[in-house]
Parts: C-alpha cells; structure tokens; sequence
C-alpha cells in the first residue's frame, strides 16, 4: 500500500513540473519519465526554461488549444493582479513573450520550429501565428484587421500547394516554410514575408509509394462544380497517372472551398483563380499522356498516341498542337556550338513529359507565393517575427534516397548546428568576457560540425564535390561522383561508401546525420542537381526571350508569365540569341529575408518589389531583376540551396532566437500512446 502511495505520489510530481530545468536531477530517463506523465493527462507543453518549448504533437483534438485558451494567454499580460496564478507552458505563451520581448527591446525575434515529421510542426507554427495576431490586431476595419485573416488565408493556399498525405503524417509540408510577420513601431502588424525552401517537386510526377501528391490535386478533382468538371475536361481522381489509386478523402471538396475562399481573401482575382485550375487540369492531363513508336514514319522519335488529349492541353497552355509535340517528342541539345536534335523514344518522351509537368507546378508554386508577397508584404516596417519550419528528415523505405533526400536532410543538419549553437554556446563569449568562462559550467551535448563540414566544405566538401561533377556533365558522371566522394572522404567518420552498386544498380554512399544513418543512391543524381529544364519547352512557352520578342511564346499570358523574369534562368546559342540551348528554374527564394539596416531599425525588404499588384496576364516578376543568363554560369541545386540556407541563417542570427522542440509520441499516429524508446531519440 505505502509503495503503491509513493508511486502515485511520484507519478503527481512528475506531471507538475512544468519546466524541465528545475528537475532535482536530470537524466534521459527522468526527462522521458516526466514529459510521459504529463502526455498521459493531456498537457503537451513542457517548458525549459525561459525560451524553450517541447510541444507533443496529441494526435486528437485537445481542449488547450481552443480560442477561449488563446484569449486567456493574450489577457494575462494586460492584467495587474498581482495575485494571479501563472499560466501553464503554451506554445502561445511562448509566442506572446516573443511578441512582448519584440516590442520592448525593438529587437527582431525567430521562432524556430523543429521536430522529425508528424510531431505537429505545422500546427504549432499555425497557433503561434494565431496567439501573436490577438495580441498585435488594430481596431476592425484597419490594415491589421485585414491582415489577421488574410495572413492565415495564404498559410492555407501555400499548405494546399505545398503539402501532402505520407506515410507517417496526413499533412507533411513538402517544403521548408520562413515567414516573416511585420510590424510597426507601436508593435501593430502591418505585412507579411513567406520564403519558400526547396519544394519536392519530384512529388508531382512521382508519389512515393504508399503516399498522396500535393492536396491541391485532390482537391481540385473531388470540389470542382460541374461547370469547372466540364470546362477543365476532370474525371474522377482515379483516371489520373500523377495521383496514382490514392482515395480522395472526405475533406477533400469543402477543402477546394475553403480554398477558393482564401484566395478571395488575399486578393486574388476569379480569373487569376480559374487559370490556376487550368493549368493544375493540364498538369493532371500531361501525366495521362502516352507515347509510342510509328514504324510508318522515318524517324526513331516517339508520337503522342493520344492526340485527342494533347490537343486539349495544347488549348489550355496556349501553343500550338504540332509544336508541343514536337518539344515533347525531341529535344534540342547544344554540341560544339551547333544545334542538334535528339530524337527521344517513348520511355525518354515520357521522362521530358515529367519534367515539363514538374517545371510548370514548381514555377506555379513560385508565382502564388510572390504574388502573396506582393499583395501582403511590407516595405517599409520597424521590427519582424519569424517563424522558421523545415519538413523532418527523411529516410525512404519505398524508394532509394536521391538528391530531395539529401538536400532535406542537409538542411536540417545545418538547422539541428544552429540550434545547438544558439543555446549551448552563444552566451558563452558573453560569459568569458565577464570573467565567468571558467565559472559557468560547460553543458555536453552532441555536436555535429563533423558533419555540417563533411557536407558543405569549400573545397572538397560533398555538395562542392557534387556541384564540380554536374557542371562537368556528360564528361563526368554520377559513378565518378563517388569516386570522388570516396577518394577526399573515405576515411571520414560520417562517410562511407563501398564503391560498390546497390539493388538499382547503381553506386550509393552513406551519411551519417545526427538523426541517424542514411543511404543514398548516386541514381541520376547529378542529372537533378543540374536541374536544366529543357529550353525547347521555355522557347515555346515564353518565346525566345524573356519578355517573348524573340518568339511568339503561349498566348495564354498567365502561363507565359510563369517563365519570366528572375524566376528562370536561360542560356542562348552562342551566335543566334534568339536560340534557347538551357534553362535552369532558379532554387532560391525570390526574396531573401530581412536584415537589419547599419544605424536604424527601420528597414526595407531584401528584393522588394513595389507595391503594384500585377493584373491578370502579367508577371509578377516583372519588377524583380531577371535571372543571370548562361546556366553554365549558375549555380546547382545543391550549392544554390546551401548558399539560400546561409542567407537565411545571417538573418537568424541577427535576431532574439525561441526554440520549440515538436515530439511525435509514436509511429503509428495514434492517440494516448507514447512510446519511451522513440521520445528518447528524439
């Protein structure tokens, strides 16, 4: 009886420690043991000290995230009881200090996010946002008042977009996400920034098993009115190639809805909205074509069996039927300065189809966020609070690992270094100069800079490596790439790599990240991390030059838009400029993000762009620089994408940094279940 008392006894005191600093003593087990008791009784918020949050993702529907809950975290900072309890840890508390710290000392703040997938990243970004809109909303009818239901309106069109259905999560962000929440000098909220890092557009050709594509798919075929169904020709979801026999769910209709309605709310025009959908249908439509070989004709090259189709697309992106299928069925490809056409074979007619279906979703994916920017960002404001999420690491198990894969989990290496970095050793100069270094114990943790230099070293480090060997193409292959890897790496204690091939056949090499091991397969690995998009469809759809005098391009001026300005980069034949040979969709973001100005708070965004909204059938990239000519001369993805990380990090260490740890409690996304071996590794 007296030990069944203790253990209650203990079991109570566990879940009423709310701050896992102020265990009496400290261990993984006690740690794990704490944060199980307090799962089990629905608290999901532990604080560690003062700007640490870990936040368990429930997997149901908890009372303490209800709106009632969210208006007493924003009273209690306004309230003067002296005798008033404190609130529980909270992801709003967290995000209401970081507001109030804002505001007081002028200084910029970050939320960052972290967490693998499923341990409710996106949630918990969405209620910080929330919690820091009660509290930063002017009166009604103002610009902040606006703001408070279009910022989360275009959260919801950027998730449509930019999410999916895995195995391990029903709404995994496929790309990482910086938003940049504005504000004047009275702390009201005037703007809004949204970065966007590196979209799994292989996703759109190519679902990994077992998994959907992006939301936006589903939604348009399961909530499109009849009208929509027969203008834009849509069947039922299972008559689509790029949406596999995945079921369309319940949701799914009113989602397509709740869309239509959040894109009303940015700003978005019904004709900047129907000709989202078409080109989405004709995304859809070019994964159903079929190409095969005509023996009746003299050439090897492939034709479009079914043409009825074709013709259809060709209609919705506003270029000739013969033209189309020819960029589909050769390609054109520069060789000791002269053009030559290669003939393609159904299988390779078929991977140039992905590619064109994967280029215009990303490029679309591209337009509706600036044109968000455009419609809500801020030129002009006194201080910022981010907030910063990337997708979890990854580790396929349905497919080889390959350049998405690494560039996911390199980014979140780099994420998992500043963190530690920013809680473990910032103050630590602070310390020294003041005499305390010796006094101030060092707390051990897991550093991982190994890694980070294994990865992004100049020169020699792997993406260095890999950006050498692509620009080298076809001298260089993805064979030779691991040889290289091998012979500046081999002895290297997070590397190996047999020189051997896998199952697919090809070479593979093994990286050890901080969230484990993880192979990857050199399959076409190069190809993706030169990222050309075939200048035969670029010239076809946006006309030879970037404003199109040089070729009529599409006469659909919304698609021939997407092609313009600095979102593609283009390289011309050496003697006739009007001749495209390349073109590389650009990796980075089309804004960087906001750095703090020498000598004053007040600042303008990094790439503004004036606040002129572009109309329907015009570019809103007009204003923004136009991408460097000569892909030779631009970067790969993987450089690109580091030299974007570096960007954004610059910013983050400039500004007041809050940390939330999401957990996922278990695999299987179940409820009340927590498992000890999981959390620990986590």
């Amino acid at each position: 009886m007296a030990t069944n008392r203790q253990s209650t006894l203990l079991h109570q005191r566990l879940e009423a420690v709310g701050d896992l600093s102020k265990l009496p003593s400290i261990s993984d087990d006690i740690i794990v043991a704490c944060l199980r008791e307090r799962f089990m009784s629905d608290i999901i918020y532990t604080n560690i000290g003062s700007n640490i949050l870990v936040s368990f993702n429930p997997h149901k529907y908890v009372s303490s995230n209800a709106d009632s809950v969210l208006f007493n975290y924003a009273a209690d900072y306004s309230s003067t009881d002296k005798n008033k309890e404190s609130l529980p840890p909270h992801i709003f508390q967290l995000a209401n200090n970081a507001y109030y710290h804002m505001k007081r000392t002028t200084q910029d703040q970050v939320i960052v996010i972290s967490g693998e997938t499923s341990s409710g990243k996106s949630e918990s970004r969405r209620l910080a946002i929330k919690s820091i809109l009660q509290l930063s909303t002017s009166s009604p009818g103002k610009k902040g008042s606006k703001l408070s239901s279009q910022i989360p309106a275009a959260d919801f069109v950027l998730e449509s977009f930019g999410n999916a259905r895995t195995l391990f999560n029903p709404n995994a962000s496929r790309f990482g996400k910086y938003t940049e929440l504005q504000f004047t000098d009275r702390g009201r909220i005037c703007g809004v920034k949204t970065l966007e890092y590196y979209l799994e557009k292989n996703r759109v050709a190519s679902p990994p098993s077992g998994e959907r594509n992006f939301h936006i798919f589903y939604y348009l075929v399961a909530g499109a009115t009849p009208d929509e169904r027969a203008h834009l020709h849509l069947v039922d979801k299972a008559a689509y190639r790029y949406l596999g026999n995945k079921v369309v769910e319940p949701d799914d209709a009113n989602r397509f809805d709740q869309l239509k309605h959040a894109l009303k709310t940015i700003g978005f025009s019904k004709r900047h909205v129907a000709q989202t959908c078409q080109l989405l249908a004709s995304i859809l439509h070019l994964g159903n074509l079929e190409f095969v070989t005509d023996r009746s004709r003299n050439e090897d090259a492939a034709v479009v069996r079914n043409l009825d189709l074709l013709t259809l697309i060709a209609e919705f992106l506003g270029v000739p039927l013969s033209e189309l299928e020819a960029c589909l069925s050769y390609k054109s490809k520069l060789v000791k300065k002269e053009m030559c056409t290669i003939f393609l074979d159904p299988d390779a007619a078929s991977d140039n189809r992905d590619e064109l279906a994967k280029g215009l979703y990303g490029l679309l994916f591209t337009w509706l966020n600036e044109h968000i920017n455009q419609r809500l960002c801020k030129d002009d404001f006194t201080t910022f609070l981010a907030l910063f999420d990337l997708p979890g690491p990854q580790n396929m198990t349905s497919r080889p690992n390959s350049l998405d894969q690494f560039a996911v989990n390199f980014a979140n290496e780099r994420l998992h270094h500043w963190v530690q970095q920013s809680i473990f050793e910032a103050r630590r100069p602070e310390y020294t100069s003041e005499g305390l270094g010796e006094i101030v114990p060092t707390i051990p943790y897991f550093d991982n800079s190994e890694c980070i230099r294994l990865l992004q070293n100049r020169p020699g480090g792997l993406i260095h490596i890999m950006d050498d060997q692509a620009r080298r193409m076809p001298k260089k292959t993805n064979h030779t790439m691991i040889e290289a890897f091998i012979k500046r790496w081999g002895n290297h204690s997070n590397f190996k790599s047999a020189g051997g091939v896998d199952r697919t056949g090809y070479p593979s090499f093994t990286i050890s990240h901080y969230h484990g091991a993880v192979t990857y397969s050199a399959e076409n690995f190069l190809e993706r991390n030169q990222h050309e998009l075939n200048g035969d469809f670029v010239a076809l759809l946006r006309g030879a030059d970037g404003d199109g005098s040089g070729g009529c391009g599409s006469i659909n001026p919304f698609v021939k838009s997407l092609f313009s300005g600095k979102a593609i980069a283009t390289q011309v034949h050496p003697r006739n400029e009007e001749t495209i040979v390349g073109a590389q969709q650009n990796v980075k973001p089309m804004r960087a993000p906001s750095m703090r100005r020498k000598g004053t708070v007040r600042r303008g965004n990094a790439n503004a762009v004036p606040q002129t909204i572009q109309e329907d059938g015009e570019s809103p990239f007009a204003d923004l620089e136009p991408a460097r000519d000569g892909v030779k001369g631009a970067g790969c993805v993987a450089g690109e994408f580091r030299s974007a990380l570096d960007t954004l990090f610059e910013t983050l260490n400039e500004a007041q940094p809050w940390h939330v740890f999401c957990v996922n409690p278990n695999d299987s996304q179940l409820p009340n279940q927590l498992e000890g071996r999981s959390v620990r590794g986590q």
